[in-house]
C-alpha cells in the first residue's frame, strides 16, 4: 500500500495466503494422512497473494463483503493463524480486539482473568498489577470482578475482555468490529479509547462493515475481494469504488419501520424518540412532492443522556439504486443543537423548494456521536418520496444553473 522504508513500517507483507483443504467426505480425511493428496480434496484459499505496507501512525480500514479474507488477514498480522504461503514481519506491540475473552478460564474470577489474559497479550505481572484499577474502573462491572467469569453475562464479558485489550498501550492496534458491541455507554467509551490511541500515533487496522465509521478513522482503506486485494489507497477513494460496487450487488432496501417501534436512550447512550417526515404540510411514511415546488421537512426528536455531549444528527436521501444522493448533518452546516435538562432534544430539517427529479427516493436518518462518526441509532430508508414533474428535464436532480447567450 506504500513504498515507506522497512525501517518505517509496522506490517509488512508479501504474497501472504492462508489455505485449508476441503474434504468430500470422512474417508477422504483419512486417506489424506496415509496417502497426501487424494481425489475428493479441494484446496479454499482464504487469502492470497497480499502485499501489505502500513506505516507507523497509520489509521487502515479492512472492508469487502462477507467471507472476503478480512478476519483471516488479521489473525495472520496477529499470530493466531500462520500463514500458508508469503511473509509478515510486524515491528512492535500488537493488541488484538479480535474474539473478546478467547482466552479466559470459565471458572476464574474476572480479576484472575486480568492477570491470565494480559500476560498473554504481552504484560508483565508488575505491568498488569500498574495498570489493574484503571482496568476494572473501565470494564465497570462491579463487585461480579471477583466472581467466576462463567456468571458474567455476555455485555460483561465482552467490557472485561476489551478492558484488559485496550489497557496494553500498543505499538499496533488491531481491531475486528469489536467497538460494535456492548450496550451504547460502553460502546462510546471503547470508541473513544480507539480515537485517543489513534491520536497518539498507535498504527490501527480496523476491520468493519460500517463505511462511514472506516473513513471516518482510516485515511487509508483495503478492499478485500474472494481472498484478494481488489483495492487500496486513500480510505475516500477505496470506499467510494467499494460502494459503488456493492449497488451493482444489491438493491435499495426500501422497507418503512414503523416510528412508533422506535426506541429511548439508555444511560450512556441516545436514540431517536420520533421522527416525523411532511411534505407539503402532509405527513406520513410514504409521500408525494412536485419537483422544484414541494417543501420537505423532517423532524427529528431525540432523547440523550444529558451527561453525553451534544449529539449530531443527519439524514442522506437515496434514488432507486441505493447510492447516497445527497446527505448532510447540523455540524457540517455549521449548526448546534441544544436540549432540555432531561436530554430530550427536537431538530427540524428544511429541504425548499424540493431540486428532486421524478423517480422514487427513500430517506434515512442518524443520531451520533458529537465527532459526528459513532452512530447511536441509524434508521435506514425510512420513508419514501415519489417525486413527480411537469417538464422534460433529465437527471436525478436539479442544480442552480443559468444561461447566457452571446451574439
Amino acid at each position: 500500500m506504500s513504498s515507506e522504508p522497512l525501517s518505517t513500517l509496522a506490517i509488512a507483507a508479501r504474497n501472504l495466503g492462508k489455505s485449508y483443504q476441503i474434504y468430500g467426505s470422512p474417508r477422504a480425511r483419512l486417506w489424506q494422512m496415509i496417502r497426501p493428496n487424494p481425489a475428493g480434496v479441494q484446496v479454499f484459499h482464504a487469502l492470497r497473494g497480499v502485499d501489505l505496507d502500513i506505516a507507523r501512525g497509520e489509521s487502515v480500514g479492512v472492508i469487502g463483503p462477507n467471507g472476503a479474507g478480512k478476519s483471516t488477514l488479521l489473525q495472520l498480522i496477529c499470530g493466531t493463524l500462520t500463514a500458508s504461503t508469503g511473509t509478515i514481519d510486524i515491528s512492535g506491540r500488537i493488541a488484538p480486539l479480535l474474539e473478546l475473552g478467547a482466552g479466559f478460564s470459565m471458572d476464574f474470577t474476572g480479576r484472575e482473568n486480568i492477570f491470565l489474559n494480559a500476560s498473554v497479550l504481552g504484560l508483565g505481572r508488575e505491568e498488569i498489577i500498574e495498570r489493574l484499577a484503571a482496568i476494572i474502573s473501565f470494564a465497570d462491572i462491579g463487585d461480579f470482578i471477583d466472581q467466576p467469569v462463567r456468571t458474567y453475562s455476555s455485555g460483561m464479558y465482552v467490557r472485561l475482555a476489551f478492558a484488559i485489550a485496550a489497557s496494553i498501550e500498543p505499538d499496533i492496534l488491531v481491531i475486528d468490529e469489536a467497538i460494535a458491541v456492548g450496550d451504547g455507554q460502553f460502546a462510546r467509551k471503547s470508541f473513544d479509547r480507539i480515537m485517543a490511541l489513534r491520536e497518539r500515533g498507535v498504527t490501527i487496522l480496523f476491520c468493519s462493515h460500517s463505511l462511514f465509521q472506516v473513513e471516518a478513522l482510516c485515511n487509508k482503506a483495503l478492499w478485500l475481494h474472494k481472498g484478494e486485494v481488489r483495492a487500496s489507497g486513500p480510505s475516500s477513494g477505496v470506499i467510494a469504488e467499494y460502494d459503488s460496487w456493492l449497488n451493482t450487488q444489491i438493491h435499495a432496501d426500501t422497507a418503512n419501520p414503523s416510528a412508533a417501534a422506535l426506541g429511548i436512550g439508555v444511560r450512556g447512550h441516545a436514540a431517536f424518540s420520533a421522527i416525523t417526515v411532511s411534505c407539503d404540510g402532509v405527513e406520513g411514511l410514504d409521500l408525494n412532492a412536485r419537483s422544484g415546488h414541494s417543501q420537505l421537512e423532517i423532524k427529528l426528536e431525540y432523547h440523550s443522556d444529558p451527561a453525553l455531549p451534544m449529539p449530531n444528527l443527519a439524514v442522506a436521501i437515496y434514488p432507486a439504486d441505493g447510492r447516497i444522493l445527497t446527505s448532510t448533518g447540523n455540524w457540517m452546516d455549521g449548526v448546534a443543537l441544544t436540549r432540555r435538562a432531561d436530554g430530550d432534544g427536537v431538530a427540524t430539517l428544511t429541504y425548499p423548494n424540493l431540486p428532486l427529479l421524478k423517480g422514487k427516493y427513500t430517506i434515512s436518518a442518524y443520531l451520533m456521536c458529537e465527532r459526528g462518526i459513532h452512530v447511536y441509532e441509524g434508521l435506514e430508508h425510512m420513508a419514501t418520496l415519489t417525486v413527480e414533474q411537469d417538464h422534460l428535464e433529465q437527471g436525478l436532480v436539479s442544480l442552480p444553473h443559468r444561461w447566457q447567450s452571446l451574439p
